[in-house]
């Protein structure tokens, strides 16, 4: 390796890669030391599927930021939702091995999660819209605006949540539950919205491809 190339700056793209390695890794040890270390082999088996599918819920986000950042797209929301994705498997892998029964815990393992799905979507729909125009725009802009907007709702929710309101447990981290009955209606309601936006820009991006001559 020559001193220019040892000396040039990391790219967005090796930050990331960076990032998204290091906390595959801690959740990959995390999460096997965990199922070996269960009481029983059903208890192994359930603890290893259901880190397995944090982790691919959490790897969903990580593959789509690290394809934008390859492409040079929103590198900075690509490098935040690998570090929200990651924190929140390493987050939810540390609490069933280290069986933490925490509600400030279970809180920011909640609202990581919450921001990896939201930042999912956008970044998701960013690669499958590669320059949309015209109505595709206005309706990835629309898109985008809902999953801020449902990202913003889901915290609040999970923030103001008691303990009482820790209604969905994963290994022993109980994942917070609605505060606000009214926000969760809201709530529901922008993710219906969301699913229904996110098509639709994908159909208006294809419907205003640019049509090549014959020949």
């Amino acid at each position: 390796m020559s001193e220019a190339s040892a000396r040039r700056p990391r790219s967005a793209l090796e930050l990331g890669v960076t990032l998204a390695l290091a906390a595959l890794g801690v959740a990959t040890l995390a999460g096997l030391v965990a199922v070996f270390e269960a009481d029983s082999v059903a208890a192994g088996f359930t603890t290893g599927f259901g880190i397995a599918f944090a982790i691919l819920l959490a790897g969903g986000t990580i593959a789509a930021a690290v394809s934008c950042l390859g492409r040079g797209r929103a590198e900075a929301v690509a490098l935040a939702a690998i570090a929200a994705a990651g924190l929140a498997v390493d987050l939810l892998a540390l609490a069933v091995w280290l069986d933490i029964d925490d509600e400030g815990y279970g809180k920011l393992t909640g609202l990581t999660f919450a921001w990896s799905f939201f930042a999912l979507v956008v970044l998701a729909l960013m690669l499958a819209v590669e320059a949309p125009r015209g109505l595709a725009r206005g309706l990835f802009l629309a898109t985008s605006a809902v999953a801020a907007a449902g990202g913003l709702v889901s915290s609040w929710l999970i923030l103001t949540a008691g303990a009482s309101d820790l209604g969905v447990t994963i290994g022993t981290v109980g994942v917070p539950g609605a505060a606000d009955e009214e926000l969760l209606r809201v709530l529901g309601a922008s993710l219906v919205l969301l699913a229904a936006l996110w098509f639709a820009t994908l159909a208006a991006s294809r419907l205003e491809r640019p049509v090549l001559a014959d020949g």
